[in-house]
Formats: C-alpha cells, sequence, structure tokens
C-alpha cells in the first residue's frame, strides 16, 4: 500500500468552476456516498498524492465535478474522510470514559467499538489507519482518539485499578495491541472479520494495562 506525502500541488477544481451551494439534501445524496466510498477505497489502496479525482469519479460513476460540488479539492476529501473517522472514534472513547465503569469494561468497550468499525467500514477504516502520517498531530484544540485513550488510562490509574505510570505510554502500548490485528490484515496476512479476535484482543489489553509499573 502506498505511503501518502504531503509534496503535491493539491487537486482543486477547475479556476472559475462554478461552486453551488449544497443544501441539507446534497449532504446525502446516493452520488456523496459513492464519492466517499470510492475515495477511500482508492486513497486506500494507492494513497492521497496516488489517486486523481479522475479515477475517484470513474469508480463513483460520477463527474469530476459533481466532486469539486461537495469539496473544494481533493486534499479536503481525504480530511473529511479521515476526521469522519478519527473524531468518531474520539467520540465513542470519551463516551466510554464517561460511564465511569472499570477499566477492563472500558477496554472491553474499547476493542468492539474499534473491531466493529472496522468490520463495518472496512475500507474507511484501513484509510484513516495507514493516513495518520498524512494527517497527525491532530491541530491544537482538537479531540482525538489517543488523548481520548490516555484519559482513560489516567482515569483508572487515579482509580487505583492498574498500576502508576506514564499514561502516554501505557495507552500507546494498548492501542498498538488494538491497531496491529488491523495492520495485518491491511498487509494480507490476516483475513476475515476482526470481531472474532475481540476477545483474545481484549485479555491481552488488559494485559498491558495491568503488567506493572512502567517508568
Amino acid at each position: 500500500m502506498a505511503a501518502a506525502k504531503r509534496h503535491k500541488t493539491p487537486e482543486t477544481a477547475p479556476e472559475g468552476a462554478p461552486r453551488p451551494k449544497l443544501d441539507w439534501n446534497e449532504l446525502n445524496s446516493p452520488a456523496r456516498k459513492r464519492i466517499e466510498k470510492a475515495a477511500a477505497r482508492l486513497f486506500g489502496s494507492q494513497g492521497i498524492d496516488g489517486t486523481t479525482t479522475r479515477e475517484i469519479a470513474k469508480a463513483a460513476e460520477c463527474s469530476e465535478g459533481v466532486i469539486y460540488r461537495h469539496w473544494p479539492s481533493k486534499e479536503a476529501l481525504a480530511l473529511y474522510l479521515f476526521n469522519s473517522v478519527h473524531l468518531k472514534l474520539a467520540g465513542y472513547l470519551r463516551y466510554t470514559n464517561a460511564k465511569g465503569v472499570r477499566i477492563d469494561d472500558q477496554a472491553s468497550a474499547i476493542v468492539e467499538i474499534y473491531c466493529g468499525l472496522a468490520d463495518m467500514q472496512w475500507d474507511l477504516f484501513a484509510f484513516h489507519l495507514m493516513s495518520t502520517n498524512y494527517f497527525l498531530p491532530t491541530p491544537e484544540g482538537e479531540d482525538n482518539p489517543v488523548a481520548a485513550a490516555e484519559d482513560i488510562v489516567r482515569g483508572a490509574m487515579a482509580r487505583g485499578e492498574i498500576p502508576e505510570g506514564d499514561p502516554v505510554i501505557v495507552a500507546a502500548m494498548a492501542l498498538g495491541v488494538v491497531l496491529q490485528p488491523a495492520l495485518h490484515k491491511v498487509y494480507g496476512r490476516l483475513g476475515g472479520s476482526l470481531t472474532p479476535h475481540a476477545p483474545a484482543i481484549k485479555r491481552a489489553v488488559i494485559a498491558v494495562l495491568t503488567a506493572g509499573e512502567y517508568a
């Protein structure tokens, strides 16, 4: 899979192209949904720089003009798709943290969220996973799932449920347990859905969280 890099001039609509205002119905139009699905698949397999709006339009069975009606550039479309996963995961993790349950239940919920989202929208999930180097770090003031996971770990440490340590490294290791199976799926080393593996992933996450003190 091609890695996305920030080095090409943004692919934007031709100068002078009309930009009609969107109405609410257009935000949920079948054409827009086809564009999002096609773009996620192509961005994930070819990289953002390696994909053209012409290819997206062909895969979505629409004109390039329809793409530019919804997004001002290919990069804006890619950012929209990335954030649709990034902010959704952050929101789910914040909700899990706010419920105030114990860390083992929170860890189980997080694994189910990641595996469930991956299985329901694999192309979009894989694109998000493989595009973090393109869009991160998250801009100041915007939430993200890593910060949410760190807060979950920080709260569990404060409650005495897991050993004290650096919540950043502990959260990083726990998320690695969740994301590595998805990477194996991206590269063809793991087939099928991730949800059947959720129980084993949960046990591994909890093992990381409760392993001992961290420097």
